[in-house]
Order: structure tokens, then sequence, then C-alpha cells
């Protein structure tokens, strides 16, 4: 089974792109890594304050480890100012659907 997780980031006010570049430029990391499956970046409809990361990893330590890398805590070092609060960040389970990996 996959590990899985939607994230949800609340930015300061004007903030978001900045926010999702910095997202984008994390992610690139996971390019070679053979354990990222899935990680998407997307703003919020309904507020502009607001993105959506959905992440599928081959199994939860190799999420861990990523998290962990040097470059990644650079990343997160220089998003968390612009946020105004921790993410949330939920674990599940897929029931199914259409993905390459099912």
């Amino acid at each position: 089974m996959n590990y899985a997780l939607i994230n949800k980031m609340s930015v300061r006010p004007g903030k978001r792109d900045e926010v999702i570049e910095i997202l984008l430029k994390s992610g690139a990391a996971f390019d070679d890594n053979p354990h990222c499956l899935l990680y998407l970046v997307s703003k919020d409809k309904q507020d502009e304050n607001v993105i959506w990361i959905q992440d599928v990893w081959t199994d939860e330590p190799s999420h861990e480890i990523a998290m962990k890398n040097e470059t990644m805590q650079q990343y997160i070092k220089q998003a968390m100012p612009l946020l105004t609060g921790m993410p949330e960040q939920i674990a599940v389970d897929s029931a199914g659907g259409k993905s390459p990996w099912n």
C-alpha cells in the first residue's frame, strides 16, 4: 500500500505565488526519487490564501527520509515564515480510482 497525503497550506495575504514557487522548486528534488509517485501543487479556487499539495509515496519511511533531506529542509525554512500556521497534513488510503500505480 502506498503512502498518500493531502496537505493544506494557508499563506499570508499576497504570498501564495511565492510559496508555490518554493514548493515547485522543492518538488523538483523528487523528480529523481523513485519513491515519489505523485507531487501536485494546486491553488484553491475559493480562497486566494490556500494551497493544496497532494503527494503519493511508495511508503511512509521514504517520505520521511525525503523530508529530512538537507536541501528540502532549506525549502521548508524559506516557506514557513510565509504561512499563517503549520500546514495541515492528512494521510489517506486510496479506495480505488484511476492512477498509474493501481
